[in-house]
């Protein structure tokens, strides 16, 4: 089975991975064959550890001043607000399966779970119509963060997992 294919697990590891790291995501490197040095941007591992990865998550995606270089929400690349129409429909499709989240609902890794959940249940039409509709909907607004985050990240490590990311959903 190639590493790249689009199924549960790999979706699930890069929920992970787009979430805030509490603890350094070994397993979920392993998953997605990262090395050591793709994911450390080439520094030596001793230079690259939890604080660095967390450290980079804020400056990349939660808390940078004039702004954030690289935010995870699909609304604000497809309607430029946060908490556009786009993430109105999603928590509605959240709420009809019974899924919660303290996230705002269109946040990438919040959106990548919600995708694995579905990819595990997608044998009903009703499922893979939201199945479709939430990769189509992924699909329009993560290439550019996508580039946005390969342009920010100087670290490398979210810089690798984005071009694995696109390998997967594409």
């Amino acid at each position: 089975m190639s590493t790249f294919t689009l199924n549960a697990e790999n979706l699930q590891a890069l929920s992970r991975l787009f979430t805030y790291p509490e603890t350094w995501p070994v397993t979920d490197i392993q998953r997605l064959a990262l090395t050591a040095g793709e994911v450390t941007g080439g520094a030596a591992a001793d230079d690259f550890n939890l604080t660095t990865l967390q450290n980079n998550y804020v400056r990349l995606f939660i808390n940078t001043l004039p702004e954030v270089p690289c935010p995870p929400y699909g609304s604000f690349y497809l309607e430029g607000t946060l908490m556009g129409p786009s993430t109105i429909r999603l928590k509605k499709m959240y709420r009809e399966y019974g899924f919660e989240t303290d996230e705002i609902p269109d946040h990438i890794a919040v959106e990548l779970e919600f995708l694995a959940l579905l990819s595990t249940l997608s044998s009903h039409d009703l499922v893979r119509e939201d199945y479709d509709f939430l990769l189509g909907h992924l699909r329009q607004w993560v290439p550019d963060f996508f580039k946005q985050v390969e342009r920010s990240d100087d670290t490398g490590f979210y810089k690798e997992v984005s071009r694995y990311a696109k390998q997967v959903l594409f």
